[in-house]
């Protein structure tokens, strides 16, 4: 009896231990986080994959951030990963993307000048984690010159001002022209309706004279850069609702971005909410009827060669709560939902190659930082929202003192 007892009791304590071994990981720094993922998996499930969905349970956690920005570095080491896009404008991460693979010697006050006018000022990006994992990059580029990760962002977000499409499109294919609008605008302070009229007439023009591949280019962009702000939501109001429409095509935007960076394998790196393979509710939407998310859209279009990693949380997650209409913020503890607490018993890693019952219908737990804001995930019983599942037991709120 006695040994049947302490039989157990070793049992459930190496099940405790390697149950630990996630929230070990998002302890430690990026270069000592890269070999432990090998004694998590040999994650073959990546290995043919085009695309690879990196999504966080909440915005406003230290844990799950370096955890995923270590993730970052081993796909990017030992999987191939040679893309990143993330749900922001490219048009603002593109001096950053230029300097990430520029042969500029890394330069942390140069990269964090870059990263306060590149990077969404979202919490998932504004941290210290995502920071580390951005210089992080930059010296692996410059370590492998022929091989190097690039940057991109694939959201509208905001609308592309009108100076910008002056000096990255008009003035570089015609000098003179660009001149002409800088001083019709300045002579008769043009309304941005006005500038933008002006910019698409000149395109419309351009297009049909003989131009080099170089400005062909120019030309494909700017047009590109015009669909972008048509695809901008504007919010308005915390309490705004919009129609499904408008949120199904946004997600459809995001997407198609995304599948125009597949030329070499990419990372997805945002949220469970957009990441993951399921639709969603969520209180901006018109009588809480379900939208598509860019994870749904891109599950649709490459199937079996975009898999999606999300995190989640058992027992609790001590975060801040932003109380947007009253104007404040406060530390709230959050408890772990009972699916995430069940499947830790097996394991703290789950995958579509020896879990696969267990991710059927799981249901991503999302933690917005906005309580005005509530969203769930809407996954089918018999549906995989994720194919890989890293679970840690607490959470903890990022460094809020770090700014851009």
């Amino acid at each position: 009896m006695k040994k049947s007892c302490l039989l157990i009791v070793l049992i459930l304590a190496f099940a405790n231990v390697n149950a630990q071994k996630i929230q070990e990981i998002a302890s430690k720094n990026i270069d000592e986080a890269i070999p432990m993922f090998n004694k998590i998996s040999d994650f073959k499930n990546t290995d043919d994959i085009k695309l690879l969905g990196l999504g966080d349970v909440a915005d406003l956690a230290k844990e799950t951030k370096k955890l995923n920005t270590a993730f970052t570095a081993y796909l990017i080491i030992k999987k191939n990963f040679r893309n990143i896009v993330i749900p922001g404008d490219d048009w603002m991460l593109r001096p950053l993307n230029a300097y990430m693979t520029s042969s500029a010697p890394a330069d942390s006050a140069a990269l964090l000048s870059l990263l306060s006018t590149s990077i969404p000022p979202y919490p998932k990006f504004a941290n210290t984690e995502f920071f580390e994992l951005i210089a992080w990059i930059k010296k692996y580029n410059l370590a492998h010159r022929q091989d190097m990760v690039n940057f991109f962002g694939v959201a509208p977000n905001t609308a592309i001002p009108p100076s910008y499409f002056l000096s990255a499109y008009v003035y570089a294919i015609d000098k003179a022209y660009g001149q002409k609008l800088s001083d019709k605008w300045s002579e008769n302070t043009a309304s941005d309706s006005v500038a933008y009229a002006d910019i698409k007439t000149w395109l419309t023009t351009v297009k049909s004279t003989g131009l080099s591949k170089d400005n062909q280019a120019l030309v494909a962009k700017c047009n590109a850069d015009l669909l972008h702000n048509k695809a901008v939501v504007k919010i308005l109001s915390i309490d705004q609702k919009f129609p499904p429409k408008i949120l199904n095509d946004r997600a459809r935007y995001i997407a198609n971005r995304i599948l125009e960076k597949l030329d070499k394998k990419t990372i997805f790196y945002g949220s469970n909410v957009e990441v993951m393979r399921a639709d969603l509710a969520s209180s901006m939407v018109l009588n809480n009827t379900p939208v598509y998310t860019a994870g749904k859209c891109l599950g649709e279009d490459l199937r079996e060669k975009y898999n999606v990693f999300i995190t989640d949380f058992t027992d609790t997650a001590k975060l801040p709560m932003v109380y947007f209409t009253a104007k404040k913020i406060n530390d709230e503890v959050l408890t772990g939902p009972e699916k995430a607490k069940d499947l830790y018993k097996n394991n703290d890693y789950l995958d579509d190659k020896k879990d696969k019952n267990l991710l059927k219908g799981y249901q991503p737990e999302l933690l917005p930082y906005l309580k005005e804001q509530v969203s769930q995930a809407v996954v089918d019983k018999d549906g995989y929202a994720a194919d890989g599942l890293f679970l840690l037991s607490n959470l903890s709120k990022i460094d809020t003192d770090f700014h851009f």
